[in-house]
């Protein structure tokens, strides 16, 4: 028996190094992710004489790069420099494919080591008494090997996990700072860790949250809650002097902290107004005071609606999801899942409120989504075993083999969407595919109208093709722009009329300007400025609408924002999709989550309308357009 848990636990720690690992190298050594390529960058620009009488401290080891802190820069750097010793070329310029595999490295070592806190948090809320009440007793929850594999295996198979160890940027890293705070935190609630260490661990971890990205000083609420909650109120003089005494210990982690973000990204300091510069321009984007063009997506959404519509869904997959708004709804409201639930708040809240709404905001907070989910699918396996010896039915009619049936069932459900998404990196990425299929498909010297502003220009040399000999004249065209740009608008009128071939390489440009649905009804008719009968689905929604007015322009839906916004480019999409142009679509490339049997796909989970981060940058849906009358 021992030995078949052996396996088992072996089993679990391959197949998450594997998920975690494979393909690590996806896309190099080309940038297919804006900031893993802004990061590996900065890493190959890292480097610092030896003193000398022009020894300058604020060039030395300075990144030129502030949106994100020195500390998982100068990880990557250390990474590279130890590849390089064991390549024996210590000599040799970092090259961007070593920067950035260095800095997957630490995003997939960051994911594993977070799989382990996970446990951790899991097996210590299991085993308090805050779970589960049956029969107004309470009772913990019994963690065995078996409990800790049904968890494993889904952690294991969580969409955001599998992404994020697969992108050389910050929100792996971050995700395993927050919860190890978390887990400090709860192990304080529970009496098991001295004030002293307290301070010592949350400050240390926090300030290298924050010497990795700025916006974690947030992370700093959670230790300060535990701090001021403390014991005692403020109704005797004792209970006045201990809050004083809590006060000066939140005094004293802030310090701490900040002592250690600057230790460990010292250049936001020492280059300060490089620093300031760079907060300056992503604070201002992050609240759209600029509206930068990437950022159109975010125009006219509404707070946290979004968050559950775009982002929840596909991050986490919808079964886990589910499971995660259960557990915050319904886990007994004690201290530690109470905490849980405001560590997730404390998070989506100021990122939700934000105009820009990117998946990495909110990073930090899936892996404990995750960790409510796993806690209420336990305590509904608890329940319902209880119910099943109270009307005793555990060995009658075979109970007992279907319900183990059915929780294997429901086990692969929640895993489900995490093993489709292990595909995007275990076939090849769609752009190379794309790439072969154009160089054998489009004839030399054809004329190519595509949208600028995407990662990569396709098409690109591949391992099967590394020196095309396809010449093709390729326009890679603003689009952004086209609305108030006389100039594009006569360009375009131009290529339109001698162009072989259209591009559209992701959802960027058209998902976010273009709107397909007609006779949208306004605002102002759903409240009652005219007599029109809608359903109480479509009520409800534009009672949410009524009350975020001024998050989209007054009287408008999103959709007839858009129109009136972009009426050039609604125009170019319309015709473009419907072969008005002349063009008709040859070829879609798309490399969705699925599931496949003997080159058979049994499950595909198409994501394309997720936040678009979250699918353009490993598994955008590539689309070729063709002139109907090809000319000879």
């Amino acid at each position: 028996m021992l030995k078949i848990k052996g396996i088992l636990v072996l089993s679990l720690f391959l197949l998450l190094v594997y998920t975690r690992f494979i393909n690590l190298a996806w896309g190099l050594p080309y940038p297919m992710h804006p900031d893993e390529r802004n990061m590996a960058n900065a890493v190959q620009s890292l480097n610092c004489d030896l003193p000398t009488n022009n020894y300058n401290l604020q060039t030395c080891l300075n990144p030129h790069f502030f949106a994100y802190g020195q500390f998982p820069l100068y990880m990557g750097y250390a990474g590279v420099m130890i590849m390089k010793f064991f390549a024996g070329d210590l000599g040799l310029p970092i090259s961007f494919e070593e920067a950035a595999f260095s800095l997957r490295l630490i995003s997939a070592l960051a994911s594993i080591l977070n799989f382990f806190v996970l446990l951790k948090i899991l097996k210590l809320l299991l085993e308090s008494n805050s779970l589960l009440v049956i029969r107004n007793v309470a009772r913990k929850i019994p963690i065995t090997n078996y409990e800790l594999l049904i968890s494993g295996f889904i952690i294991i198979f969580s969409p955001f996990f599998i992404q994020f160890s697969h992108f050389g940027t910050t929100e792996s890293l971050l995700m395993l700072l927050y919860s190890l705070i978390v887990y400090v935190c709860l192990l304080s609630i529970h009496n098991k860790i001295l004030n002293f260490r307290f301070l010592l661990l949350t400050s240390f971890l926090t300030g290298l949250a924050i010497a990795t990205k700025v916006s974690s000083v947030l992370f700093l609420f959670l230790p300060m809650v535990i701090i001021l909650k403390g014991k005692g109120s403020p109704t005797s003089s004792s209970s006045w002097i201990d809050l004083l005494q809590r006060f000066y210990s939140v005094t004293k982690l802030i310090i701490a902290t900040f002592v250690v973000s600057i230790i460990f990204s010292a250049h936001n300091f020492i280059s300060f107004s490089e620093f300031l510069g760079s907060m300056k321009y992503e604070s201002d984007v992050a609240l759209g005071i600029y509206r930068a063009f990437y950022t159109r997506q975010f125009e006219g959404t509404i707070p946290v609606l979004f968050q559950l519509e775009k982002i929840f869904p596909y991050a986490l997959g919808w079964p886990i999801f589910f499971f995660s708004l259960l557990g915050f709804c319904l886990l007994p409201y004690k201290k530690e899942v109470n905490f849980l639930r405001f560590a997730i708040l404390a998070q989506l809240l100021p990122s939700a409120f934000m105009y820009a709404k990117w998946t990495r905001f909110v990073s930090p907070i899936l892996p404990l989504m995750l960790v409510l989910a796993i806690l209420f699918l336990f305590v509904i396996l608890n329940l319902f075993q209880d119910l099943l010896l109270k009307i005793r039915f555990r060995n009658k009619f075979g109970m007992t083999r279907l319900v183990k049936i059915a929780l294997y069932a429901l086990i692969f459900a929640l895993a489900l969407p995490g093993i489709a998404f292990l595909s995007i990196y275990q076939n090849p990425d769609i752009r190379f595919t794309a790439s072969e299929w154009i160089y054998q498909n489009i004839p030399e010297n054809s004329l190519i109208l595509s949208e600028t502003a995407n990662v990569v220009d396709l098409p690109i040399p591949t391992s099967n093709i590394q020196h095309p000999t396809s010449n093709y004249q390729y326009i890679s065209f603003d689009f952004y722009h086209l609305d108030e740009n006389p100039e594009l608008q006569q360009q375009l009128k131009e290529y339109l009329d001698t162009a072989d071939y259209i591009f559209v390489p992701s959802r960027r440009v058209f998902a976010n300007h273009y709107c397909n649905i007609k006779n949208q009804i306004s605002l102002r008719q759903i409240s009652g400025q005219a007599n029109i009968k809608t359903t109480d689905q479509e009520s409800k929604m534009f009672v949410i609408l009524n009350l975020f007015q001024n998050l989209i322009p007054k009287d408008l839906t999103k959709c007839e924002y858009l129109r009136k916004a972009y009426p050039l480019l609604n125009d170019y999409y319309t015709k473009l999709f419907s072969t008005q142009f002349g063009f008709e679509k040859i070829a879609e490339f798309s490399s969705y989550p699925k599931i496949e049997l003997f080159g058979k796909t049994l499950i595909e989970l198409p994501d394309e309308e997720a936040e678009e981060t979250w699918t353009v940058f490993d598994h955008p849906v590539f689309r070729i357009y063709k002139r109907k009358s090809q000319k000879s």
